[in-house]
This record gives structure tokens, sequence and C-alpha cells, in this order.
């Protein structure tokens, strides 16, 4: 179950259960209560500013959360005419929807950004120096590894290119670690989540009443990172109006605040990334190729996960160490058909679907066993070798504990949306060996 905080004005009961019956787990508050929880354990966050004119008590509580949390915005499409919405959005948000919701995308992009925020929370943690050993077991990921530890001690700009999920971020933040200014700040930026219009002051801030809504002078991500690295993320997707203005302080090292009256120096090494082909951008008139070559002083490649398939069972069985700490399962472990299934299947969505995979296998794993089917890598010659009466017991299983989890234990309710009696239930729970308090933990503790 995937932990998610809700926030907003007034209470949205379709948005709550759609989001609900999308597999999170979500702690509802409004702005008011935000304040109490801002040093709690959630990593995503759904902003709903419908409704809502305190702009001012908004940011000052954001302010609090989005340092450790991914946050998504939800506006109606006329608050985006309002300059101080825009200002919040490009601020805070890793990404905005409008109202009307198409559940589709929304759902998508939460999605997207959930894996994210494990991606962080992991590269965040201790296990890299516990366990670096076991992410670089593959001839790929050791050369990798051999170039961030030749180019992470200078200074020369490094543009690191890779599908989606292969962990670009988390290879900017070994080479930030690695290098001398490890002691400074590692700022990341999306180019591809900042709203248009509001690129120049997210980048390189703005003076106090440079535009309505400014009643303070802000640090831009460029000056935020002096004396550290500055990452940025996407950089295919950043507009062509404001390439102009990175590449001058690419050159120069000083760039123009919004609003300002003189130019600012910030001391700030630069990384990049990318999935998209930059050639055929530059191609395309949609990227500078003077920005690229001063991007481009050394580039670096992150494999998929199919390159690196020596790591596939390494990097399985840490996720299952993480989520089954994370969520107090304690003795999860890869069983030996979850092994050959891990080895067998493509993984178009790279490292970020291993661990979406491994996370939703520890919670719904059998008494700490994480098989293939919890992994949901059941190949259809497996599947047609299993008794009908052994998929019979595994999908009433955890149709049982879904229904469960989603009634918040509460059995009758669970049994109307299974459409059996309760008594129906309890025997299908003593059936199945489903300990109430024990499925249910994840919810409880969280």
């Amino acid at each position: 179950m995937k932990n998610l905080l809700l926030v907003s004005q007034h209470y949205d009961d379709c948005l709550y259960q759609s989001i609900k019956r999308d597999g999170y787990q979500i702690t509802h508050c409004d702005f008011k209560e935000l304040e109490g929880i801002c040093e709690s354990n959630q990593h995503l966050g759904v902003i709903d500013l419908r409704g809502c004119s305190d702009l001012i008590l908004i940011e000052r509580l954001l302010d609090g959360i989005h340092s450790h949390m991914l946050i998504v915005i939800i506006v109606n499409r006329q608050q985006l005419k309002n300059t101080d919405i825009k200002r919040v959005i490009g601020k805070y948000a890793w990404d905005y929807h409008t109202e009307p919701i198409d559940h589709g995308r929304f759902f998508r992009m939460l999605g997207h950004a959930s894996g994210l925020s494990t991606l962080k929370r992991i590269s965040q943690s201790s296990l890299k120096s516990e366990n670096e050993s076991m992410l670089i077991h593959s001839p790929v990921m050791q050369a990798l590894d051999e170039q961030i530890s030749r180019v992470a001690p200078t200074d020369i700009p490094v543009l690191i290119r890779g599908e989606s999920g292969t962990g670009k971020e988390l290879v900017a933040l070994n080479i930030h670690q690695e290098s001398r200014r490890s002691s400074g700040p590692f700022v990341a930026v999306n180019c591809g989540s900042m709203v248009s219009g509001l690129v120049q002051s997210e980048l390189f801030g703005h003076a106090r009443g440079a535009f309505t809504g400014a009643v303070a002078e802000r640090k831009g991500k460029i000056e935020l990172a002096d004396t550290g690295t500055l990452f940025l993320d996407e950089i295919g997707d950043l507009p062509l109006d404001q390439q102009a203005n990175l590449l001058r302080f690419l050159q120069e090292g000083v760039f123009d605040k919004v609003g300002g009256t003189g130019a600012c120096k910030a001391n700030v090494r630069i990384l990049a990334a990318t999935h998209i082909d930059l050639d055929v951008a530059i191609s395309k008139g949609e990227f500078r190729l003077d920005l690229y070559y001063r991007l481009n002083g050394v580039t670096l490649n992150t494999p998929t996960l199919q390159q690196r398939s020596e790591d596939i069972l390494p990097l399985a069985r840490q996720f299952v160490d993480v989520f089954a700490r994370e969520f107090d399962f304690p003795g999860c472990h890869l069983t030996d058909d979850a092994c050959r299934a891990l080895q067998r299947h493509d993984w178009p969505g790279n490292v970020r679907e291993l661990i979406n995979r491994v996370r939703r296998a520890v919670v719904l794993s059998d008494k700490g066993r994480v098989n293939a089917a919890a992994l949901d890598l059941l190949s259809i010659k497996e599947v047609e070798l299993l008794p009908l009466k052994v998929l019979k017991n595994q999908v009433e299983r955890t149709a049982i504990i879904n229904a469960m989890q989603f009634s918040n234990g509460h059995a009758e309710q669970a049994a109307v949306h299974l459409q059996i009696s309760r008594a129906t239930l309890y025997r299908l729970l003593e059936k199945h060996d489903i300990d109430q308090s024990e499925e249910l933990c994840l919810k409880n503790k969280n």
C-alpha cells in the first residue's frame, strides 16, 4: 500500500475514494491541520487548492513539507489566471492537475510521482553505504561507478543520459557526494514540471515587487545551490527562451533576478539529465546547440535494468529489506520462483518498475514469502501449470485481503464489497489463515 497525504479545504469524497481504490493509504487533513503533521513520514502529497483563498497561510505550511515531500497540486482552470496560484505551483509542485479531473491522466501522474518519491527516499537512505557492493555486480555498473569516481572530484559539467526509471538523479547525487562540493547543497530541478511563465523566477529568483504577488525577495534554484551542485533533470524540456538565460550563466557565472537591478553571481556545478535524444531536439530547433556543448562536458549513460541483469536479484533483495523494515514485516524473502521470474522479466520500467513491484509484493506477501504471484510476474505457462484449485485460492485470498484493507478492517463493509455474507467472510478468513490485525497492520501503522 502506497502512502499519500491529501490536503484540501473541502472534503471531496469522490476524489478520496478514487485515490483509495487506486491502492493508496490516505492521510487526509485540511490546511489548518497540516501544520501538526509537517514532520510526518509521508513522502507524496496531493494538495487540493480548489476553493482556497488564504495563499499566505498555504505557502507558509507548504514551506514546512515541500523539502521532504513530492507535491501534486489540484486547481480549477480559472485559478490558473491568478498570478499567486501560478507562483505557488511553480515554487512547490512537482506537477499539477486541473479540474475536471481526467482520472486516467491523474493516476498516471500520481503513479509516476509515487515511484519517484520512493527512488528519492531510497537514494537518501543509509543503505547505499551498507549495500554498495550489491548495486554494482554488473560490468556496465562497474564501468559507470568508475566513471563517476573520475568525474566527481572535478567541476566539469556532466550530462546524464538514460531511459526513465534508470536512476539518473541517483547518479547525480553520487557525483555530488563524492565531489569537493559534498558539504554544499544538492538542489534538484525538474525542468519539465515548472509552470510556463515562472521558469525564470524558479531558476534565477525574483526581487520584491517584481510582479503581482511578489511580496518578498526570493532566491532561485541557482542561488540556493551556491557552493554546491545544481541538478537539472529533464533538461530537454527547458523552454527555448530560458535556454539563453541558462547559457549566459554557464558562460559568465552571472544571472539576473526577475525585477532585479544588477547581475548576481553563484558558484555552482551543473549536472543535467535527459531521457530524450538531444541531437534530435537540436535538429528540430527545440534545443540550443551552444547550450548542449556547455552541458556536455562529459556524458554518462545509465544502463537499463536489462543491461545490468546481474544486479536484478541483489537490487530486489535490497528493496525487499527496505520495505519489510518500513512496513514492519520481518522475515520477508524472495522465493525461488520469484527469483526466476525477476530474471526472466523484460523490465520496460527499469529500476522504478522493480521498486513498485517489490513494494506491492511485500505488502501482499504470504507470511513473508515474496513469490512470483505477489510480484505479478507469473508467466502464462506457469499459470497454466497451476491446478485450478490453487489458482482459485490465490485469487480468493488476494480479493479478501484487498477488500478488508479497502474497508479499513470492517468485516461487514468488506462482505458487502465482495457480495457475500459476513458469516461467509469469516469462514474464508479462517480458511485462508488471514489474521485481520496482521494483514491490516500497514494501514494501522500509517
